[in-house]
């Protein structure tokens, strides 16, 4: 998909940058100003591998209660 074609404009210069990506400013189509959050390439495999090594962490170490659905915690932390 052609992401910049949703912008009127946006800024290759970053104006914040934080350890998973950086913020840049845009304006849309119909004229509003946003801020655009990148995210770093690789950062989300990174990001999948620590979740699943937490959670086979978690399942060894049986450090939950009995009953807690980890595999619907994971999803839910994956969409943040």
């Amino acid at each position: 998909a052609d992401w910049r074609s949703k912008f009127e404009d946006f800024d290759e210069a970053p104006i914040a940058a934080a350890s998973i990506g950086q913020v840049h400013k845009g304006v849309l189509k119909d004229g509003r100003r946003v801020a655009v959050k990148v995210q770093y390439p690789g950062v989300a495999d990174s990001i999948d591998s620590d979740i699943r090594n937490l959670q086979r962490l978690l399942a060894f170490g049986n450090f939950l209660p009995p009953g807690l659905f980890v595999e619907e915690i994971v999803e839910v932390a994956k969409t943040e």
